[in-house]
């Protein structure tokens, strides 16, 4: 009798970021299956996070017959199966055992086109299926895929939390660090779990996503002379220097698509990433386009 080494899907996560998958005014989770797969095609995680496992979970992985696999969209964690029976893990995974991902921030530029607070910038985010003992009952819990919930603020570790935190981290995990990922066999929400009761894989398994929303911002243009603004144009003077006009209302930032924002019948250019001007008095953003 011969034996083949079968692995099987444990959990995935996804992490989209809807900056590089809306296409302008187009949302990428009201697009069809055909619209989602061309916008995905070009979608590459890494260049702006990176996601590894912690040194103290790569042990974890080794000692329980876990792999560990990144993908454009996230990760996906693959356990080694039994031969009868590949829903039954080859090395029993216990209710406590928790496996925690670092996410780093590779691009300078990814607070420019996130809808998070800059004083989010610094903090550690923490995405589990358990809350920590020292968060309150309310710190949000991970997202199961088609959820569609957006990141915010709340998912970031109060200062006593993320410096505990930290002292399991050696300095190069820290660099960078925007949150940890940490998931565990058994979650506070059986939706959750990543195992049954009687320890055998969840089937589907499990696949978790946390979702970036692109930041929406005002449009500024900035001309060499009067441009001579209308009422019916889609900006409007910013205050008294007929030079310098803005959005009538806040625009999403996009990689890719084209948002019409016209002035005398013609389309105005749609600002990049790079060039952000926060008004942190009055909690608002500004992209800046110098025509």
């Amino acid at each position: 009798m011969s034996f083949s080494i079968q692995y099987k899907p444990l959990y995935k996560v996804d992490v989209l970021h809807l900056f590089f998958l809306n296409n302008g005014l187009k949302t990428f989770f009201s697009m069809n299956a055909d619209e989602a797969t061309k916008q995905l095609e070009g979608y590459d995680l890494k260049s702006l996070l990176s996601i590894s496992p912690t040194l103290e979970t790569q042990q974890k992985l080794k000692g329980h017959h876990l792999v560990f696999r990144t993908l454009n969209t996230g990760f996906v964690v693959w356990a080694k199966v039994s031969n009868e029976n590949n829903t039954v893990p080859f090395i029993p995974l216990p209710d406590e055992l928790s496996l925690t991902f670092l996410m780093q921030i590779n691009d300078a530029y990814f607070y420019n086109y996130t809808n998070l607070a800059f004083s989010n910038l610094g903090k550690t985010n923490y995405f589990s299926n358990r809350r920590l003992s020292t968060e309150s009952p309310a710190f949000p819990l991970i997202n199961k895929s088609g959820d569609h919930f957006n990141i915010n603020e709340t998912f970031a570790l109060t200062p006593e939390s993320a410096s505990a935190e930290m002292k399991n981290l050696s300095t190069p995990e820290k660099a960078n660090l925007s949150g940890l990922i940490r998931l565990y066999m058994k979650a506070d929400n059986t939706s959750l779990n990543i195992v049954n009761p009687d320890g055998t894989i969840a089937n589907p398994a499990k696949n978790f996503e946390l979702v970036f929303d692109n930041r929406k911002t005002i449009w500024r243009y900035i001309f060499r002379k009067d441009p001579k603004v209308k009422n019916k144009d889609d900006v409007k003077m910013e205050g008294a220097d007929p030079t310098i006009l803005i959005s009538k209302s806040e625009q999403p930032l996009t990689q890719k698509g084209f948002i019409s924002i016209e002035l005398g019948g013609k389309d105005l250019p749609n600002p990049g990433s790079q060039q952000l001007k926060p008004d942190t008095i009055n909690s608002k953003y500004y992209s800046e386009i110098y025509m």
